[in-house]
């Protein structure tokens, strides 16, 4: 199999160490300007390494774009029309200016890695989203703490689209979102020129949906997310990277990840992003499509305009 990686910084090694493990029979090829990075890399790693793909042959068998946002639609485009078989991009795929790429592409899928989480995947199979009346999420770290330089700084980045569209396309892949309103948003920077600090309530289909992100919160120490799931008979689900509680007539049920993780053939960063590279080799069965992603990007777009 022949395997192209556009960027070689922490998500593009992250990438190839799983898939090296997976398809150790695989060719890699490496895009990526920086001289000294692939310098170093050369010595270290088995492939081909390039400053750009101008001049790289098609098709490939299996492409991964974990550059900067802001070059993400031109890379899916050079790997289009080169007809690499399938495309993998990073979330959250360009961002909110990235909203009307053809959502009948069916070969490119867009990496939203919480979907992978064991947590995750019990509440998608433990509830139905017609049984909610409010869902409340919340992403919060102290990432930013000195005003960020380049495209960081810029349309490209916020907390909106850097972290919080995983948490908004957990709530698509988990209840189904895609037909809403915006009831109320508010928007504030602290320390960048974008959005440090967004909170926001939509309606979709008679439910209420509470979003609130923040990236600059110097109260935590390391990132968190969490949901509360309030339905309809009265049971509140909580849930984030490590544990459900299910509250139901006075009671509390607790599920630990350790519960529900499943074997994998190579650990690295936790079983998701294993999980996620054996999904985009074998059936594309839960990871985000173009047209999911697009849902995602388009609700960024009417909160941030």
């Amino acid at each position: 199999m022949r395997v192209l990686i556009y960027g070689f910084g922490r998500m593009g090694l992250t990438h190839y160490a799983i898939l090296n493990s997976l398809l150790p029979d695989a060719s890699f090829t490496f895009v990526d300007p920086n001289k000294v990075l692939n310098l170093i890399s050369k010595k270290n790693i088995k492939g081909k390494f390039v400053k750009s793909d101008k001049n790289l042959k098609g098709p490939f068998d299996l492409t991964l774009i974990t550059t900067p946002p802001f070059i993400h639609k031109e890379l899916l485009n050079n790997s289009l029309s080169r007809g690499d078989k399938r495309v993998f991009v990073e979330k959250p795929f360009g961002g909110h200016s990235n909203f009307d790429f053809d959502a009948g592409v069916k070969n490119v899928f867009i990496g939203y890695v919480l979907r992978f989480n064991p947590i995750v995947s019990w509440v998608k199979e433990n509830i139905n989203p017609e049984d909610i009346k409010e869902v409340k999420s919340q992403y919060m770290s102290n990432t930013i703490e000195n005003k960020p330089k380049g495209w960081r700084n810029g349309t490209y980045s916020g907390v909106l689209n850097e972290m919080g569209s995983h948490i908004l396309d957990l709530n698509n892949y988990l209840f189904n979102i895609k037909d809403y309103k915006i009831l109320s948003k508010e928007i504030q920077s602290h320390i960048s020129d974008v959005d440090d600090e967004v909170r926001f309530s939509i309606d979709s289909k008679e439910r209420v949906f509470d979003f609130y992100f923040n990236w600059v919160d110097k109260s935590i120490r390391k990132p968190i997310f969490s949901v509360e799931v309030f339905l309809k008979n009265g049971e509140v689900i909580k849930f984030d990277q490590q544990k459900v509680q299910i509250e139901k007539d006075g009671k509390i049920e607790n599920i630990s990840v350790v519960q529900l993780e499943e074997r994998i053939p190579y650990y690295l960063r936790g079983v998701d992003f294993t999980k996620q590279m054996e999904d985009l080799l074998e059936d594309q069965h839960t990871l985000c499509s173009i047209t999911e992603a697009l849902v995602t990007n388009n609700l960024m777009k009417e909160i941030l305009k």
